[in-house]
């Protein structure tokens, strides 16, 4: 663990999934309880993993305490996690799990009547740039802003685009990566016209699997934009067929991954030699100490990639 690094929500995410896999399941809870309530981020997803955790070790009074409390607080957790989680598997025996399955997925309906893409402007100063960030697995605006909202001080126009599904509580995805790159579409295009600024000054960034979907959007040519920043990317678009690296001809890709997130690095050499084939302007940058997350330094990342612009 990095304990010299200010913990943030997704270093508090990343470390606590590196202790599962290790099967330190005590330690993990114990970062859980003492950094959940400090890094801000989705309070359902800390309940989430707490209860996974919890039951894991056999406390399955405890967890199920941690259930109902995030009910009692108005929050749901994903029904279909609750039942195919095999971590909460024992719980399924209690009256109280089924209890609180009930009442989320009595919210899970009521969430998904009021679903729809979200954007949220940063700044809308000159047109000498547009920044469009989409936030990773499990995600909101409200993340994305925690990391990204240094951008509103750089003179351009910024914002953030938010799935229309919702996994639980505030937690959003882009598992159904066609209607993710519908929705960047229709994001990106109004906003472009709004302020006037083309594809050559338009910036792309995301992080995790919001990163797929803005690979989708350019691969399918839905959108256009000079340069893509992709942060800790997960890009599964790699191993089908609509992958063509020509497509990229043009357009600057600009990589941040953790030396430690090993199922990124792992793609990223592949697409790296695939881009250099197609002769596409690419940088990847490993970040010493960190996993699957945002470099503390993020801004002057985006501060390269607009040089460049």
């Amino acid at each position: 663990m990095e304990e010299r690094r200010e913990m943030t929500y997704l270093r508090l995410l990343d470390e606590v999934a590196v202790l599962y896999k290790e099967e330190r399941y005590q330690e993990a809870v114990r970062l859980l309880n003492l950094h959940g309530h400090k890094v801000g981020g989705n309070v359902a997803h800390i309940y989430d993993r707490l209860c996974s955790l919890t039951s894991r070790m056999g406390q399955f009074n405890l967890a199920l305490a941690i259930m109902q409390e995030a009910v009692d607080k108005g929050l749901w957790l994903s029904p279909d996690r609750l039942r195919s989680d095999p971590d909460l598997e024992p719980l399924h025996r209690f009256d109280a799990f089924e209890d609180v399955l009930n009442t989320c997925a009595q919210r899970e309906e009521e969430a998904r009547q009021s679903a729809a893409p979200r954007l949220r402007m940063l700044s809308e100063g000159s047109n000498d740039f547009l920044l469009l960030v989409l936030h990773g697995e499990l995600g909101s605006n409200d993340i994305s802003e925690m990391y990204w909202r240094f951008a509103a001080d750089m003179g351009g126009v910024a914002a953030l685009a938010q799935s229309s599904v919702e996994s639980f509580s505030d937690a959003f995805i882009w598992d159904d990566v066609e209607k993710g790159a519908a929705e960047l579409e229709g994001h990106l295009r109004p906003l472009q016209e709004r302020f006037s600024v083309p594809p050559e000054r338009t910036v792309l960034a995301g992080f995790s699997s919001g990163c797929d979907v803005i690979m989708r959007a350019i691969l399918e040519g839905r959108v256009k934009a000079s340069t893509l920043l992709l942060i800790s990317p997960r890009l599964p678009v790699l191993d089908g067929t609509a992958f063509r690296p020509e497509t990229l001809k043009g357009v600057r890709v600009r990589i941040v991954v953790g030396e430690r997130d090993e199922e990124c690095l792992e793609r990223l050499a592949r697409l790296g030699s695939l881009l250099d084939d197609a002769g596409v302007d690419n940088e990847i940058r490993v970040v010493e100490g960190m996993g699957h997350g945002c470099p503390d330094d993020l801004p002057d990342d985006l501060a390269a990639a607009l040089e460049e612009v």
